[in-house]
């Protein structure tokens, strides 16, 4: 099969459409790319090259109770069950997900199961195409969600809210989110 695509035609694409087009045709498929830098994540700032703006414009979500409802009621339970971590502490290491034994084989397991099905479906809960659930840290050791997103998921799954966790005081966060989107 042939697919012909002229210049003006690709420029006619969506930034994103482009992004994952050039992915595909390039190869881009290495855990790198796989993980994080594309369009399931907003980082930190200082950790983009191109001038401080986010991945493709996405921005991380701070999800209500009603919407982390929605959101688990059409997700896998391997899904749920890792977002369960999340909402327990807020952050999980990659180490933690990720080998021998974890939930998910590789970098490319993690992110086409979890992160990317996961913030498929929480764009279709908010209606918002830019939405992500997911952030890392510079380092990009440990993912992240807002702490009202997993205040959202505690209480949607039922588990009580700590009265006091110094784990998720954001002490050890020392660069701030570039954006947060809280519905209205």
């Amino acid at each position: 099969m042939d697919l012909v695509i002229s210049s003006e035609d690709f420029r006619r694409l969506s930034p994103a459409t482009q992004k994952e087009l050039l992915a595909v045709l390039m190869g881009g498929d290495s855990d790198g790319d796989a993980m994080f830098g594309m369009d399931d994540y907003d980082s930190v700032p200082g950790s983009n090259t191109q001038g401080g703006s986010t991945n493709a414009g996405k921005r991380v979500f701070a999800i209500n109770p009603p919407q982390a409802s929605e959101l688990l009621s059409n997700l896998a339970e391997k899904s749920q069950q890792t977002l369960r971590l999340f909402a327990e502490s807020e952050r999980v290491s990659v180490d933690e997900l990720v080998g021998d034994g974890r939930p998910y084989k590789d970098m490319n397991d993690l992110k086409r199961s979890f992160v990317g099905a996961v913030n498929r479906r929480l764009r279709t809960v908010v209606g918002n195409r830019s939405a992500v659930l997911f952030s890392s840290d510079r380092d990009r050791q440990k993912i992240r969600v807002l702490p009202a997103a997993a205040s959202a998921l505690r209480q949607a799954m039922g588990i009580a809210e700590p009265e006091f966790n110094n784990a998720i005081d954001g002490a050890d966060n020392e660069y701030e989110l570039e954006a947060e989107c809280v519905p209205e």
